[in-house]
């Protein structure tokens, strides 16, 4: 008789994760031995975790999945076939809003009844999962749902089957991202501030109030479109390491790009303001990872324009065991702001 495969576990520790301030360090004491795959739309990054520790990282430019993978098997960057992941896709939604109180036992079949009212696709096409964030009156609560269309998924699930490597948790980058927040800065409890995660195709946002998830929004913005107009302008020609030498010197060229980041900050003002007419109190802080975040100059950029003080968001502690062989070399250095949902995943 063959043995039953287990199913991947979907949006991995969402109700488990995302409750609050307080676990310690960046890693979860885990035994097992796992490799995180962030599949990003211009590059798949990833890291190895072992005993508990990250153990390495890869960055690899994203072409077509399965050819990607391939490469990364080839110089054996996926050093375990256990396999967590963690995605966005505009099949893919974040979701946040009221809830008549439900006893626990039957809050999933009354969010799976109500479907219909938060997301566009049948209820039977999708997988989902929630977090009670927390009560907001003696009769309602508020609730994060998270949702993938199952073909979306099921397609990932059989191009990693397919070369050989075990799936055993999928999530999307949203829940990644405030798993990571909040776990990193525990202080910001008191505070409003928002997580833009700047994507090669376009970025994601996550918005907090004092320390509880508030908003995800995918926003259209990316570095694509500002290193489209630096080579176009400077007529610098593209190539394999063109990314990261174009953000160590990109502050030279702001003056270029600079209608197009405003162009940015609108649509981040749009998502402030929405935040202050529904929570009647202002964005205290950005932070900003991902493509570009480590561009000197930009953070000034997004503090002036949008009146907000703007940090770079550091992903892992460089004290953290382990991290310093991890980013010895000098192009993963630069690449650390990428890695922020692979380490996301990691928790």
């Amino acid at each position: 008789m063959s043995e039953k495969k287990k199913k991947p576990e979907l949006f991995g520790g969402l109700k488990r994760q995302i409750s609050g301030f307080g676990s310690s360090g960046l890693i979860r004491r885990n035994t097992q031995a796992y490799t995180g795959i962030n599949l990003g739309s211009g590059f798949i990054k990833g890291v190895t975790v072992r005993q508990g520790r990250v153990t390495a990282c890869f960055v690899e430019p994203k072409g077509e999945i399965s050819d990607t993978i391939d490469i990364l098997k080839k110089r054996k960057a996926i050093e375990e076939k256990k396999i967590k992941i963690s995605l966005k896709d505009s099949s893919c939604l974040v979701r946040y809003f009221s809830f008549p109180k439900t006893d626990k036992k039957k809050l999933k079949q009354a969010i799976y009844y109500q479907l219909n009212k938060y997301i566009p696709y049948p209820p039977g096409e999708v997988y989902f999962d929630y977090a009670v964030l927390k009560e907001i009156s003696p009769s309602q609560d508020y609730i994060l749902l998270a949702v993938a269309k199952k073909n979306y998924i099921q397609e990932i699930l059989a191009i990693f089957t397919k070369k050989g490597l075990s799936v055993s948790e999928i999530t999307l980058d949203s829940i990644s991202l405030i798993n990571l927040y909040l776990n990193r800065y525990p202080e910001d409890e008191k505070i409003n501030s928002c997580l833009l995660d700047l994507g090669h195709s376009f970025s994601t946002m996550n918005i907090f109030e004092k320390g509880v998830p508030f908003l995800s929004r995918e926003a259209k913005f990316c570095t694509k479109d500002i290193i489209d107009i630096i080579v176009r302008t400077k007529e610098i020609k593209n190539s394999e390491d063109f990314f990261s030498s174009i953000c160590v010197r990109i502050g030279k060229f702001f003056d270029i790009v600079e209608e197009e980041v405003s162009s940015w900050c609108k649509e981040i003002r749009n998502a402030f303001d929405f935040f202050e007419l529904n929570r009647e109190d202002k964005i205290d802080k950005l932070y900003i990872t991902g493509g570009l975040a480590s561009a000197p100059g930009l953070t000034d950029i997004f503090s002036k324009q949008l009146e907000v003080p703007t940090e770079v968001f550091e992903p892992c502690s460089q004290d953290a065991p382990g991290l310093r062989a991890v980013f010895k070399d000098e192009k993963m250095k630069f690449f650390k702001n990428n890695l922020a949902v692979s380490f996301g995943l990691a928790l």
